[in-house]
């Protein structure tokens, strides 16, 4: 929390109790340091009594009001203040976060706009940015809020609050437009393939293997569906065939989009877990070749080599897989078992040491799983594993 300066030496000149105005100040002082902000609060509040006209005493007593979470009556003393003096500009500023909390988001915006352009110091541009996102949703002026939590993620990318506020603006903005999707369009195709993206990620996927073939009845030749399809059936369905089911959809896919990268890698990686490695391999090719960003085809890849002997071909693929995505725990195991066979003990066991890292800050829920069939890959890791 910013500070504004100590408590002036002009009081000496005010024509009250000079030993009472220096144990005020004092208290006040001490109390802001500690920030014992109801400490502070009482003794500004009777130093704003003994000396009104000072717009210093009026900023302090401002801020710990809003340290304390008294947002209305801060914003009164930093009014005060700016009255007295209008070129405090950090009065100024808390002004209009204060303006923000309370709601009054036209004059929030007025203040906090330019001021977040041109922030004092990184804190002080934190709490503009997250109050002027505040007001620009008050006014719901999307586009705005918007751009402002982009610029927050931007120069706080791993600011918790921020990332809570981003998200939820976001969530808040796409529930908005789903129920104006319902409304305006409620049998459309577009509903029921939002509704179906919706199953999938709350992993209800037997309602969403129901809305993709509602779409695939409208639209028969829309592109993406058939693999959506394939990758709900892979994780949902109960039935015997599920994978042949999902296979198919997944051909059915790149005959309408022969660049699917992440068709060709669910087919390749079907047909690695079967042990047909010349089908795999070439698959996973394909994958590569649309896509050569692309860590998890550069993995499937890799490991089917691996199956099949090749681990200084497979060499490349995961070093590219591990600078795409660094974090990536099964690029980092594959490695190590490649250095191992190629005899290089110095690099597999730096890649087993950084795969153990990565496995454990999984097991404890702080590192997520990501991509299409990592979990199938993470199973094949564990079984392998030494007890």
């Amino acid at each position: 929390m910013l500070a504004f300066e100590g408590i002036p030496k002009s009081l000496a000149a005010q024509k009250v109790n000079q030993s009472e105005i220096e144990i005020t100040s004092k208290q006040a002082e001490e109390a802001m340091a500690a920030k014992d902000w109801a400490v502070a609060v009482k003794a500004l509040e009777k130093l704003a009594g003994l000396a009104p006209d000072v717009s210093q005493v009026q900023a302090n007593l401002g801020l710990a009001y809003y340290s304390d979470n008294r947002i209305l009556e801060a914003s009164k003393a930093f009014e005060r203040a700016l009255k007295l003096n209008p070129k405090m500009t950090q009065a100024e500023m808390m002004l209009g976060l204060c303006y923000a909390e309370l709601g009054r988001n036209q004059q929030a915006v007025f203040i906090l706009s330019p001021a977040f352009r041109r922030p004092s110091d990184k804190q002080m541009g934190r709490l503009l940015g997250l109050d002027l996102q505040r007001a620009y949703e008050g006014l719901h002026q999307h586009d705005r809020a918007t751009a402002v939590a982009d610029e927050l993620l931007k120069r706080y990318p791993d600011d918790p609050e921020i990332l809570f506020h981003s998200s939820r603006l976001y969530a808040d903005r796409a529930y908005e437009l789903m129920t104006q999707l319902m409304q305006v369009a409620p049998g459309s195709v577009w509903l029921h393939y939002a509704t179906a993206e919706v199953h999938a990620s709350l992993q209800r996927y037997d309602l969403a293997i129901v809305e993709y073939k509602n779409v695939l009845a409208m639209e028969p030749r829309m592109p993406g569906i058939h693999f959506r399809l394939g990758r709900a059936i892979l994780e949902g369905s109960k039935e015997m065939n599920a994978v042949e089911q999902a296979l198919h959809e997944f051909e059915l896919e790149l005959n309408l989009s022969p660049d699917n990268s992440d068709a060709e890698y669910e087919i390749g990686e079907i047909y690695r877990q079967r042990g047909e490695f010349e089908s795999a391999l070439a698959h996973f090719s394909k994958a590569v070749q649309h896509h050569p960003d692309f860590p998890q085809a550069r993995i499937g890849l890799a490991s089917t080599l691996i199956s099949q002997g090749r681990s200084q071909e497979a060499l490349g693929h995961l070093l590219e897989a591990v600078r795409v995505e660094p974090q990536n725990e099964v690029a980092h195991f594959r490695l190590a078992s490649v250095y191992k066979a190629l005899g290089d003990t110095a690099n597999q066991q730096k890649e087993m040491a950084f795969f153990q890292k990565l496995h454990s800050a999984r097991a404890r829920n702080v590192l997520p799983l990501s991509g299409p069939s990592v979990t199938q890959q993470i199973i094949e890791i564990e079984n392998h594993m030494p007890p």
